[in-house]
């Protein structure tokens, strides 16, 4: 009896030791996507900006290629991957981008410090997420609607009126993407 005890505990034991193993893989690999995820978006928008000719009239159609096309592949993954993804800026043309005082903080330690990347954990709304974080960086292609004020295309002028997302320079910092994975 004692020794069926013993073998039950010692079975229940390797169980409960394999799903924690394999709880510390899932997290690991939710972890190694959310990295996976800022670097394919911070990408796909790289590339979608290159795509404007230099010197060309960026349309309201030319945005809908480029910031569009990152929104909706955005959607896509917080959908299948069941995280919440924020860009969040200082100078925001989106008020809905507008850093957080949290956010805020984060921007400039990226500014400070001049990291790359950081996993850091944040309560939002009762809910505890582990959070990766990246800055984005204005690139060239970028300047087309990022750059001085009075360049700015017309249609961002008239859909934006509160637009601060101008004046950059290349290689400053833009912003930040995060990647919260609700723990």
């Amino acid at each position: 009896m004692f020794r069926k005890i013993i073998l039950s505990f010692l079975f229940s034991s390797a169980l409960m030791g394999q799903a924690l193993a394999l709880t510390d893989i899932t997290a690991a690999h939710r972890e190694d996507n959310a990295a996976a995820n800022a670097e394919e978006i911070i990408d796909m928008r790289s590339r979608l900006a290159k795509t404007i000719e230099p010197g060309s009239e960026v349309t309201e159609e030319t945005f809908r290629k480029v910031c569009g096309a990152v929104a909706k592949r955005v959607k896509e993954i917080s959908e299948s991957e069941g995280v919440k993804i924020r860009h969040a800026s200082l100078k925001n043309r989106n008020a809905m981008n507008a850093a957080t005082p949290d956010e805020a903080a984060l921007i400039k330690l990226f500014e400070d410090e001049k990291k790359n990347e950081r996993w850091d954990t944040v309560t939002l709304d009762g809910i505890a997420y582990k959070r990766y974080t990246r800055p984005i960086f204005v690139e060239k292609a970028c300047l087309a609607c990022h750059g001085d004020k009075d360049a700015r295309p017309r249609f961002i002028v008239e859909k934006y009126p509160d637009d601060k997302a101008y004046g950059y320079r290349t290689g400053e910092l833009r912003g930040i993407i995060s990647i919260l994975l609700p723990e």
